[in-house]
C-alpha cells in the first residue's frame, strides 16, 4: 500500500473503524458506558456489589454479587431504578431488569 492512500482521511477513519470492530472495543465501550450508567443510578454502595452486563431483547442484565444488595434491588429500588435508566438510556429500549446472582 502506498502511502498516499494511508494520508486521506477517509481512509483513516476507515482503517480505525476496522481496527475497533476487531478488538472488539466498540462492544467493551458500550457494556463500560452501561455499567456506568447503572453505577451513577443505584449509587456507590450498590454499584460496589452489581454489574449491569448486558441488554437483550429490551431485559437489562444485572449481575449481584450478595444477597442484601440483591433483595434491595429487587424490593425497594426496581421501579425507580427501572424508571431511570429507561429514561438516561433511551435508545436502549430497556423493559425490565433481570437480576442475577454472581457465581
Amino acid at each position: 500500500m502506498s502511502d498516499e492512500g494511508l494520508s486521506s482521511p477517509s481512509s483513516l477513519k476507515f482503517s480505525l473503524k476496522n481496527l475497533i470492530r476487531r478488538k472488539g472495543l466498540a462492544n467493551r465501550s458500550a457494556a463500560e458506558t452501561l455499567n456506568a450508567e447503572w453505577s451513577r443510578i443505584v449509587g456507590p454502595k450498590i454499584g460496589q456489589r452489581s454489574t449491569a452486563r448486558r441488554i437483550k431483547d429490551g431485559v437489562l442484565e444485572v449481575v449481584v454479587t450478595n444477597s442484601a444488595a440483591m433483595e434491595e434491588l429487587r424490593s425497594y429500588l426496581h421501579e425507580s431504578v427501572l424508571e431511570q435508566m429507561q429514561s438516561s438510556l433511551p435508545e436502549s429500549n430497556i423493559r425490565s431488569i433481570r437480576y442475577v446472582r454472581a457465581r
